[in-house]
């Protein structure tokens, strides 16, 4: 069943009281010993106790030593404000949660279950986790929990390994929050007109798809501020290259005389599509040539800390430095190259309009 819409997650209050106490009965009730994702309820057996507790685990400051920082709510069904489930984001991962336990913990009452809320409350967790800057959430569960596993699964999840945990099969899987798909500039606040166009290529130069994306008409200049660059105005254009047999995706920008403003490279995970949409999964580092030639490199720090997070491998870590490096050397002294090569591809598009 599709729940999309129907919930809501609320951070527990007073208020919820009673109707807190009766949700952990039911649980009792049914034979239920433990909830996933509770922050202690069932264990504290207390409200007020339990109240208290999860309010200091939102912070490092205040939660108990050697424990991660997280945040609990309740599902609340909106037709009548009733707990139909509950959940909890670790805001970052310790070894222990990395191999089993991961960034979401989440259960749907008894009486409430086979109704797809399970689904729906997890991509609600998951909206909470990009807030947090999560980048790639974990979430566990045993592998007989085929309701479990269905409900991770239909959220994106990629199943990453199998492992005996206290001699239970646990399956692992990963759901990527750094996905950046086409570029549709109609989708975009800021951008009154748009177009995009994407064309398949397979020659000896590119195999891939190619999407040009048209800012004809802006509600406001997309500018980066850091730089006190403008990236978008009207009739500027992005032109973006996924290429599925590479980890790097080029976006070369243009201003309104078709005249390069810089070309940006992002470092994939992987680039792919879903659902026939272009797409790349970032890996935060990220290079930039100038018009000038200049080669800048970006986003260490996030790299270093989505590693130190436990959101990627050291091998991952490895191999974005890699391939940063290696476009980084085969960039040097080509900018004419790279210009040319955008700008036949740049006409090709427009002619094609």
């Amino acid at each position: 069943m599709n729940a999309k819409g129907q919930l809501k997650l609320i951070f527990p209050t007073k208020q919820y009281k009673k109707q807190v106490e009766e949700y952990l009965q039911e649980f009792i009730n049914n034979g239920e010993n433990e909830i996933a994702g509770d922050g202690g309820l069932d264990e504290l057996k207390d409200f007020d106790k339990w109240l208290e507790k999860i309010q200091n685990d939102i912070s490092i400051k205040t939660i108990q030593k050697s424990k991660i920082p997280s945040t609990v709510y309740l599902t609340i069904r909106k037709s009548d404000n009733k707990i139909v489930g509950n959940l909890q984001i670790r805001h970052f991962l310790n070894e222990n949660l990395l191999n089993y336990g991961g960034h979401i913990g989440d259960s749907v009452r008894p009486s409430e279950r086979r109704k797809g809320y399970a689904t729906e409350q997890i991509r609600l967790a998951l909206e909470k986790c990009k807030e947090l800057g999560i980048g790639h959430v974990l979430m566990t569960c045993n592998k007989t929990n085929i309701g479990s596993a269905k409900s991770i699964q239909n959220n994106g999840a990629i199943l990453e390994n199998e492992i005996y945990v206290e001699n239970e099969l646990a399956q692992r899987y990963r759901i990527s929050l750094k996905k950046k798909f086409v570029t549709n500039p109609n989708d975009m606040e800021i951008v009154k007109k748009g177009n995009l166009k994407i064309k398949t290529f397979n020659n000896s130069e590119f195999t891939g798809d190619i999407a040009l994306i048209e800012f004809n008409k802006m509600n406001k200049t997309y500018i980066l501020e850091n730089k006190n660059l403008c990236i978008a105005n009207d009739n500027y254009k992005w032109l973006e290259f996924y290429d599925y047999n590479s980890k790097i995706k080029l976006t070369s920008i243009y201003d309104e005389q078709n005249k390069i403003i810089e070309w940006y490279f992002d470092i994939a995970r992987e680039i792919s599509k879903e659902k026939g949409i272009p797409y790349e999964d970032d890996l935060y580092l990220d290079i930039v040539m100038t018009p000038t030639g200049e080669i800048i490199l970006l986003d260490e720090n996030e790299l270093k800390e989505a590693l130190n997070k436990m959101e990627i491998t050291t091998t991952e870590y490895e191999n974005a430095y890699k391939e940063a490096k290696k476009l980084i050397n085969m960039l040097k002294g080509k900018k004419d190259k790279l210009q040319e090569f955008t700008n036949k591809y740049l006409k090709i598009m427009i002619e094609n309009n």
